[in-house]
């Protein structure tokens, strides 16, 4: 059994650090944008972490496939922008215009730019290896069916909210604040798909 390093262990609290500057304090703090900061420091610690975890070395017992390596890299990311989302939905809510909201687009424009890196990099690492077979072409089908649905059942849940609600109580759905919560639903389905897939290769490992 391979054994991680305990300099990963240190990743714990700058990566905590990241999250706290994220989604607990104002987005902007003494004229600094705290949310692309936080961003920044996740990004910083992925990295690392990813370092790391290429220094550790490879005995070929490792049961970990490239494309559950992806799916781990997928499902920290869109649960990131996911969770930044959610966390300030009075924000997207409020919002009437694009500018309003450039303080939060900024650090989930940088957690995408992030995530494009890190599937860039898992590719060079994997180099010639086989990075996806006949299991792998099986989980990505299920993974897309529940996609699928949960995309279905979150656009009927927004239609449902908009055809049903009194006008009066639909202060709130601007343009915008409909836009992004259908790109909402969109990292959402994401999201249950990484973890149909993970379940998937997990149960394929039992």
């Amino acid at each position: 059994m391979t054994r991680l390093p305990s300099s990963l262990f240190w990743l714990i609290a700058p990566a905590a650090l990241g999250l706290w500057l994220l989604v607990a304090i104002p987005s902007r703090w003494h004229g600094i944008d705290t949310g692309a900061l936080g961003a920044g420091v996740l990004l910083a610690v992925a990295a690392a972490g990813l370092w790391f975890a290429s220094r550790i070395p490879d005995d070929g017992a490792s049961t970990l496939s490239p494309g559950e390596q992806k799916r781990w890299v997928a499902l920290a990311f869109t649960g990131l922008i996911g969770g930044l989302m959610l966390f300030n939905a009075g924000i997207f809510a409020g919002a009437r215009t694009m500018a309003e909201l450039e303080n939060i687009g900024r650090p989930i424009a940088m957690l995408l730019v992030g995530w494009l890196i890190f599937g860039s990099v898992l590719r060079q690492r994997f180099g010639s290896a086989v990075q996806e077979d006949e299991r792998d072409t099986e989980v990505v089908r299920a993974a897309d069916d529940a996609s699928q649905v949960a995309l279905y059942l979150a656009v009927i849940a927004v239609a449902v909210t908009l055809g049903l609600t009194p006008p009066a109580r639909l202060a709130w759905a601007s343009p915008i604040a409909i836009a992004n919560l259908l790109m909402f639903a969109l990292v959402f389905a994401g999201f249950v798909g990484h973890v149909v897939a993970l379940r998937r290769y997990r149960r394929d490992r039992a």
